[in-house]
């Protein structure tokens, strides 16, 4: 949260940047390791089932936090700017459109419609609705991280003895 209302305060427009999404992904993969090394280091060792078990606990309450600026910032703090927001993700978005060849510049109904979807589907995003489909989904994609994490980072009973042995 304090990573995007830095961004915000900075320039409204890094909420859309190239740092964003690796940003998120640093942040919930720090986490689910430090409580891993915690856990592994009080009770010296850590099956996969239960690494996982926390790291996906401990990566999702990360990740919530990106919903909790969302919720506090659109809906509460400022919200007028979810309209620039979202007028942002349209441009972008029909920019990125374009990157692929498809932009829709040859008909000009379409691309307004076409931004419009975006506009709206990012309005609705930033609804308590929209924020509450994210934190479920966003399970997906940290489920896979903290399965990667967990693999790395799990440690059977007693083998930092059969190490030293």
């Amino acid at each position: 949260m304090v990573g995007y209302f830095m961004a915000v305060l900075v320039h409204f427009e890094w909420l859309l940047g190239s740092w964003a999404t690796p940003f998120v992904l640093m942040v919930v993969v720090s986490v689910m390791v430090m409580v891993l090394l915690t856990v592994r280091q009080e009770e010296g060792g850590l099956h996969f089932g239960r690494a996982f078990g926390l790291s996906l606990l401990a990566g999702w309450l990360a990740r919530l936090g990106y919903n909790v600026f969302n919720l506090l910032y659109f809906g509460l703090l400022h919200p007028g700017h979810a309209e620039d927001y979202a007028n942002m993700l349209a441009e972008k978005s029909t920019e990125a459109l374009a990157v692929f060849g498809l932009g829709l510049d040859a008909d000009a109904q379409d691309s307004a419609a076409v931004a419009e979807m975006f506009q709206e589907q990012a309005l609705w995003s930033l609804s308590p609705a929209g924020q509450a489909v994210d934190a479920v989904t966003a399970l997906l994609w940290v489920s896979l991280v903290a399965g990667i994490v967990s693999a790395i980072l799990r440690r059977t009973p007693g083998a930092e003895e059969t190490l030293d042995a």
